[in-house]
């Protein structure tokens, strides 16, 4: 669901609260993860540039991430729905902080080795 919000304090404030905690705890994660990571708004979700995007929809929580590196990982998410870029959480309990952090630190190797390297 595409909330149109310039910020993610504003965003925050029109997620319902059945699913704040489900937000907070994934948005946490990858904050406390990527602490130079900076926090923004791109397709009316929260964005981590180079990383993954989040967004509250009306029945879960998407986890957006790169589709070949989601491949990879759909066997380390039992009972969460998966997309072919996302995971659909509708509980905290999926959370599998170990398996997304994994996840989300090959989603960085990736993005790092498909950049340019710059002739020195």
């Amino acid at each position: 669901m595409k909330r149109d919000v310039e910020t993610p304090a504003e965003y925050l404030a029109q997620i319902p609260a059945h699913q704040t905690a489900l937000l907070q705890s994934l948005r946490t994660t990858i904050l406390q993860a990527f602490s130079d990571i900076s926090e923004g708004i791109r397709y009316g979700m929260l964005d981590y540039p180079g990383l993954a995007n989040l967004a509250a929809q009306k029945a879960h929580v998407s986890l957006y991430v790169a589709p070949a590196v989601l491949a990879e990982f759909k066997s380390r998410f039992p009972g969460v729905s998966c997309g072919k870029s996302c995971l659909r959480f509708t509980r905290v309990e999926q959370i599998d902080e170990s398996a997304i952090l994994d996840l989300l630190h090959a989603v960085r190797r990736a993005r790092l080795s498909a950049e340019p390297q710059s002739a020195g």
